[in-house]
């Protein structure tokens, strides 16, 4: 079966999910009988890219389940070689060097054997040097080709790469019979012209040790950070993401040590000039970061912004400062290359009563047109995630992604009588939280006036899933409010509300709710923290076991908010 049987497009924005059956022989009473991933895009080539590593890892984790080998799709794989062609130059200069020693060795040791043999040698290089000025370069192709016919290498004739080898070869063979006649003249200690093979030699000198490379030694730094509670997993993840492509751009198998301050300017020079997102555009599929960074210059493509190349820098910077304290012997090649004064410019605003009056009188509140075209008036009415989420951000002050992975059992109602939404941190239920703790909200008595508690009453009674808004599917970092997000950016602009980078969104709700409490009920930034779900760092935050923010704290506050100026009505808020 081909790739494109498993990939389908879901949801208002079609974004492509993969969507596999599960092998008969490991289904499970109550259990999927299909797997289902966000591709994260809309774009059909790149979720094409991205279904192939994660179909990869799921036939092998179902092989190993049933204790045998399955083999992938002839289609699905793609051929790949470790062995680059400075490294074949390099290689191909060392046996010739060699060989022309051992010949020399064989020869009598008398001045006149050895003089004819030198005589010989300058004679060959005098020769090969001005056919490759020439252009003359068969003898090479011929060995090129012989290469890779014995090797098995993935190189093709007339391509870039192949190119590259044939005019490397030439260099070596010139180079290694400079260095012998050099060395037999009289400088003893000669080192190579050649600037491939000097910078060749250099990097084989700096190869790591085993289970020293970058990206194993920041997966030991991870699991240390992970394992004290200063990191999440999903942050982790996202910086191993930026370790791999700085190990890709400066060799990843080089030594930590060898690894200098020109290496990480040049690595943050060539991402400054990458467009955002470069690695998901497929213009520039399979480019490395200098072949795409080059195209980007010479098509004058937006660049990365400042403050995204220091947010690379700044996850680089601890791995090598945790590496000192490990006591390595090294210095942080990232001091003194970060940019200055440089602040993300994508605030997240809260929406005002203007804005909010116009999102709440918008066709996705009063009736619209159809799935996917939400933000025209029509006769639709929304009953899921798209109508609930920014709602429940703005009357209770949650976050997107903790609206968005809800059950019908995470809402009760408190003996003080006011309705409760616990958000929960249960990894195993797929539920988490940014602080790694559960905590309970309070819904604002308008939220239960327009229909919420009885959308969980519905959801209850419909068996099966419990989670409210099962329609959502996590993408590939198993977020399922990033579709919420892409959405609400995407309606509010339509509607008129968001303007470019402008910071608005479905985050801007549980801000405006920050700001209510703060003029509104009068509460300072403490507690509007606490009430947000932000924990205060103090001396007394250690004493006990009770959650920062309980519901008798919770409750009277967030009744007091009034919402001055906001049109519930006129139109708009269907439920």
């Amino acid at each position: 079966m081909s790739l494109s049987t498993y990939l389908v497009q879901r949801g208002a924005r079609g974004t492509w999910q993969l969507r596999v059956p599960i092998p008969r022989a490991l289904h499970a009473p109550g259990k999927p009988k299909e797997r289902v991933k966000s591709m994260g895009t809309t774009d059909r080539r790149i979720a094409s890219d991205r279904a192939l590593a994660v179909l990869d890892e799921w036939k092998r984790e179902w092989a190993t389940a049933r204790g045998e080998v399955v083999a992938m799709p002839a289609g699905l794989l793609r051929p790949t070689s470790d062995v680059s062609v400075p490294a074949l130059v390099l290689a191909q200069h060392e046996a010739l060097l060699q060989r022309l020693e051992d010949q020399r060795r064989a020869l009598p040791a008398d001045d006149e054997a050895q003089d004819a043999e030198m005589a010989k040698r300058a004679a060959d290089l005098r020769r090969l040097t001005r056919r490759h000025a020439d252009g003359d370069d068969a003898s090479f192709r011929a060995m090129a080709d012989r290469m890779i016919s014995a090797r098995s290498l993935p190189i093709v004739s007339g391509t870039t790469e192949y190119e590259a080898l044939v005019a490397g070869l030439a260099e070596s063979a010139i180079e290694a019979l400079a260095i012998h006649q050099r060395r037999y003249s009289g400088e003893l200690d000669v080192e190579p012209r050649s600037a491939l093979i000097r910078e060749e030699r250099q990097r084989k000198a700096d190869k790591a040790k085993p289970g020293e490379t970058l990206l194993e030694l920041f997966d030991r730094y991870a699991e240390q950070r992970l394992a004290e509670g200063r990191k999440r997993d999903d942050t982790l993840k996202q910086d191993r993401k930026v370790i791999e492509q700085f190990a890709a751009f400066v060799g990843t198998d080089r030594a930590i040590t060898s690894i200098k301050p020109e290496h990480v300017r040049d690595y943050r020079d060539t991402l400054r000039q990458l467009p955002p997102k470069w690695r998901d555009r497929a213009d520039m599929r399979g480019l490395s970061m200098r072949e795409a960074a080059a195209k980007a210059r010479l098509a004058e493509m937006p660049r990365t912004a400042l403050s995204t190349v220091n947010k690379h820098l700044s996850t680089i910077s601890p791995l090598f400062a945790w590496l000192i304290k490990e006591r390595w012997d090294l210095s942080n090649p990232c001091n003194g290359l970060f940019h200055d004064k440089v602040r993300g410019k994508n605030p997240r605003p809260p929406l005002g009563t203007d804005r909010l009056n116009k999102v709440l009188a918008s066709p996705l509140f009063s009736g619209f047109e159809a799935d996917g075209k939400e933000h025209r008036p029509g006769e639709v009415c929304s009953n899921d995630w798209r109508y609930w989420i920014p709602l429940l951000c703005l009357f209770t002050g949650m976050r997107i992604g903790e609206a968005a992975q809800l059950r019908a059992e995470d809402v009760s109602k408190h003996d003080s009588g006011a309705w409760v939404i616990d958000i929960q941190h249960a990894p195993a239920k797929g539920q988490t939280t940014k602080s790694g703790q559960s905590r309970a909200s309070v819904a604002h008595t308008k939220l239960v006036e327009l229909g919420f508690v009885k959308f969980v009453e519905e959801r209850r009674k419909a068996g099966g899933d419990s989670r409210l808004f099962p329609e959502l599917v996590a993408n590939d970092r198993d977020q399922l409010g990033a579709e919420p997000s892409a959405f609400w950016r995407d309606y509010l602009t339509r509607i008129g509300v968001k303007s470019g980078a402008d910071g608005l969104g479905a985050h801007s709700f549980r801000h405006e709710l920050a700001d209510r409490l703060r003029v509104e009920v009068g509460l300072v930034d403490d507690q509007i923290a606490v009430a947000l779900g932000h924990d205060q760092k103090s001396t007394t935050a250690g004493y006990g076991a009770v959650r920062q923010g309980t519901v008798r704290f919770l409750a009277p506050v967030i009744v007091q908010v009034r919402f001055d100026g906001v049109e519930f009505g006129n139109g708009g808020l269907l439920l």
